[in-house]
């Protein structure tokens, strides 16, 4: 047999003999791995056991940010939530969900701390405006959602005012818990940047009509009469603080009832009273029939 024949003969004997060890050598090495992955996962999985089982997440106690009105305890009683809870059983989405049964409140978040108090934020929904619709009156929070229906009764328990100019269909209907329906939205977020700036200003119960027919000539009726033009929605905290100076100036002049107060400029104000004041005239000296003028 050639020399050739016996080498290549050889080599492939060689390959042969080899080729079992290598293959059980990179079983192995698969098998290492599986079983430092399944230890990985074991081990994050006692990690995850402690940690429920531990006192770190425990609720000791719970806090509520954002009331105005509810009670402290209503918030807790209708979150779900009790001391005592761990914290990993208690996602944002269940606070959400069972927080919002309440059309008065809207979740915010939460927030915990290493002592074990859990902060819920919330914001609480607040009447502040008035809309008769249909005959119907119905209490508004500054969003624009319909927390109640009062009927015939105006309802004298809100804060701010009686909005009017919306433009709705014939065919809508106005449900508690939704957003009141209108044709224009933009007229709901000009309402609710007045119904801020007024709050903000301290000027909301003293404001009894806020008009939005004309979303460039806002409006506002005083509860003593005064009107105030706003003009557009730009620069209005500005533009009720100069309000509120006038009216506090001419609160103790008499009654400011008819009387307007232009601030749509946003820098000053025109203030307008109700009836001009007479103009008196001036005495002149009445001629004399036949009187001759001195010689000079």
């Amino acid at each position: 047999m050639p020399a050739g024949g016996l080498s290549a003969e050889k080599a492939k004997n060689t390959e042969k003999t080899e080729d079992p060890p290598m293959r059980y050598r990179k079983r192995r090495k698969a098998a290492s791995q599986t079983m430092a992955m399944a230890v990985l996962v074991v081990a994050a999985l006692a990690v995850l056991f402690v940690l429920v089982c531990s006192r770190v997440f425990i609720v000791r106690n719970i806090m509520i940010v954002g009331n105005r009105n509810l009670l402290q305890e209503e918030i807790i009683t209708q979150s779900g939530v009790q001391v005592g809870d761990n914290l990993l059983g208690i996602s944002s989405a269940r606070l959400k969900e069972q927080l919002e049964q309440n059309r008065y409140i809207e979740y915010v978040g939460r927030d915990f701390d290493y002592q074990g108090t859990l902060t819920i934020r919330i914001n609480e929904r607040l009447g502040m405006a008035v809309v008769n619709a249909f005959g119907l009156y119905y209490v508004l929070d500054a969003s624009g959602m319909v927390l109640e229906c009062t009927g015939s009764v105006y309802p004298d328990t809100v804060s701010g005012p009686k909005v009017s100019g919306f433009a709705m269909d014939d065919h809508s209907r106005v449900v508690v818990g939704d957003v009141f329906p209108v044709q224009d939205k933009e007229q709901l977020e000009q309402m609710e940047q007045v119904l801020r700036a007024l709050d903000s200003t301290g000027l909301l119960g003293r404001i009894s009509l806020l008009d939005v027919k004309n979303l460039d000539n806002l409006y506002a009726m005083t509860t003593d009469g005064a009107k105030i033009m706003l003009g557009d929605n730009g620069d209005l905290t500005t533009k009720l603080l100069i309000a509120r100076e006038v009216l506090a100036v001419r609160e103790p002049m008499g009654s400011l009832q008819g009387a307007e107060i232009d601030v749509s400029s946003g820098k000053n104000a025109h203030y307008i009273p109700d009836a001009l004041p007479t103009i008196t005239p001036v005495p002149t000296a009445t001629p004399v029939p036949g009187a001759t003028q001195s010689p000079a």
